[in-house]
């Protein structure tokens, strides 16, 4: 047995490594959350991609930083609730905090970052925070929560530099931007290790019917879920930014600057279990569009003149 999982595999060598080595025994006791069958009944390589999901060390930002986003949201709809705008599911934000981005206080730097504790409504609250648990979580499993946070944070920044430089007049709430980052980083992963993402069944003991031997095309499928919602998701964005009133339009640059910045740096920044030459030159190349795209931003900001007149207040 290898540990419990009800595999009969001669041991945990040949249930991961496919050659009886015996080498870095039995993931599946690092951590309870690692799914056994990948490890286990799969016979999983060492260079596989879901050989490295475990949480040595645990998720740790984007659950963080969920929390300290749901702790904002709940101490201002307690102080806007006797006012005569209370957050409601879908209007109400403290129009004056200075953690919104403000298109007339653009000098107040920690704004382009600060914006995403801040949400109009519950339900805006709701939905990213579903998506970055949902797609956050699952990726620091495997690359870890520093990397996840770089990603992140960059996708916030780069949402609100692409939003000023379309948005001249609009102020910007929300942590849109960084799930979708999260999203685009995962179409990275994806792009980097399609080929350690398909893995074949190994086991020797027929714990799995026979004709299950045969590669399983988990990138393919990663796709078919991440890309129908990150197409709904900007349909939607689009839609409501051209449809719904001034005060509740959806920061169409947002999502695009979050989705392109995880695609960006995800090349880069997260694991490549196998990495070939042409995915290293990919992430220097990606990675140098992301520092010129930020460049041209900050110039833009500084440089443009259409932007409204500066409150020094």
């Amino acid at each position: 047995m290898c540990g419990g999982c009800g595999c009969k595999c001669k041991d945990a060598g040949d249930a991961e490594n496919g050659d009886g080595s015996n080498k870095d025994l039995h993931p599946c006791k690092k951590c309870m959350l690692t799914p056994c069958v990948t490890h286990i009944c799969l016979g999983v390589r060492r260079t596989d991609y879901l050989k490295h999901c475990n949480c040595y060390p645990p998720a740790i930002f984007i659950p963080a930083i969920t929390v300290v986003q749901i702790v904002i949201f709940a101490v201002y709809a307690v102080e806007l609730a006797g006012t005569s705008t209370p957050v409601t599911a879908t209007t109400g934000y403290p129009r004056d905090s200075p953690l919104v981005y403000r298109p007339t206080r653009r000098y107040e730097a920690w704004r382009y970052l600060t914006y995403m504790f801040i949400h109009q409504g519950w339900e805006h609250l709701i939905g990213n925070m579903l998506l970055q648990l949902f797609v956050g979580v699952s990726l620091e499993m495997i690359h870890k929560w520093w990397r996840v946070m770089i990603v992140y944070l960059c996708g916030i920044i780069a949402g609100s530099l692409l939003h000023s430089m379309i948005e001249h007049n609009m102020a910007l709430v929300g942590a849109s931007a960084g799930a979708f980052a999260l999203v685009g980083a995962h179409l990275a992963v994806v792009i980097t290790n399609w080929k350690q993402m398909r893995v074949k069944c190994e086991c020797k003991s027929k714990c799995l019917p026979s004709d299950f031997d045969r590669t399983l095309p988990t990138a393919p499928l990663r796709l078919v879920v991440v890309l129908p919602l990150v197409l709904h998701e900007l349909g939607r964005a689009i839609y409501k930014h051209v449809a719904s009133p001034e005060d509740w339009r959806i920061a169409v640059g947002a999502h695009i600057g979050g989705i392109l910045a995880g695609v960006l740096l995800g090349v880069p920044l997260l694991k490549n279990m196998v990495k070939l030459p042409w995915e290293t030159t990919l992430g220097i190349i990606t990675a140098v569009v992301f520092l010129l795209f930020v460049t041209a931003a900050v110039l833009f900001n500084g440089l443009y003149k259409g932007y409204p007149p500066t409150d020094w207040s």
